[in-house]
């Protein structure tokens, strides 16, 4: 390993080698303040890094073969190691859920695309003889429910879940609580809505224009209210 002279500092060089994270990685951590270097030279701007901070180095490198955003890793690496490994196992959590919605939504794709179903169904997995159970459509299960929390005196927040729409407006300033009233009156009008009939490109148009209607409603709303 390539050292400078007193072997107390390693050139970038050095240090990407060490800890597997490119010269060109380890200027962006800089700048990012997620690993700066321990010296740069005011002459000539090259970056010197101590051996100790190669454990750091290769943790932001494990955390980036996880996906994980950049701002969370420097989060992470401010943590005590217990908080940091529930950090972990919260972000992983959420990583996998993701995938399984994002597995869901490509099975309905390739149907869509295919000519086939596009009514998204689930994997129920296999029976004890091994054979494939059969598939069910994919079901929501829904409740809305709202709180006015331990800081403020009232809620202003409104939230609507039925068969075909789920929604929330949350609202702030003075007249937060009729500007989101008035979105997601605006919104349930898609509850009773036919779109069985429609293509998908359609069914998204259609909701873009429920929710032009809902901004719309919002105006009026802090309009009314001389916000």
């Amino acid at each position: 390993m390539d050292r400078e002279p007193g072997g107390e500092l390693l050139s970038i060089g050095a240090f990407a080698r060490a800890s597997r994270l490119s010269p060109k990685a380890l200027r962006l951590y800089d700048e990012l303040g997620l690993l700066p270097p321990a010296q740069v030279d005011p002459v000539n701007g090259y970056r010197r890094y101590r051996v100790a901070q190669l454990e750091r180095a290769r943790l932001v490198a494990w955390l980036r073969q996880l996906g994980m955003p950049l701002a969370r890793i420097r989060d992470v690496c401010g943590l005590p190691p217990g908080p940091a490994a529930d950090a972990v196992t919260a972000y992983w959590a959420r990583t996998e859920a993701d995938t399984a919605a994002r597995r869901e939504l490509a099975a309905f794709l390739v149907n869509h695309l295919s000519g086939k179903d596009t009514a998204m169904e689930t994997d129920t997995g296999r029976t004890p003889a091994g054979e494939p159970r059969a598939r069910r459509r994919l079901e929501i299960r829904y409740a809305a429910l709202s709180d006015t929390g331990l800081v403020r005196e009232s809620n202003q927040d409104t939230a609507y879940a039925g068969e075909r729409l789920l929604a929330v407006a949350d609202g702030f300033g003075g007249a937060g609580a009729s500007a989101g009233a008035a979105a997601i009156e605006a919104l349930r009008r898609l509850e009773n809505f036919d779109g069985g009939a429609l293509r998908p490109g359609d069914l998204l148009n259609t909701l873009a224009d429920a929710a032009r209607e809902a901004n719309r409603s919002v105006g009026e709303a802090v309009a009314a209210e001389g916000e």
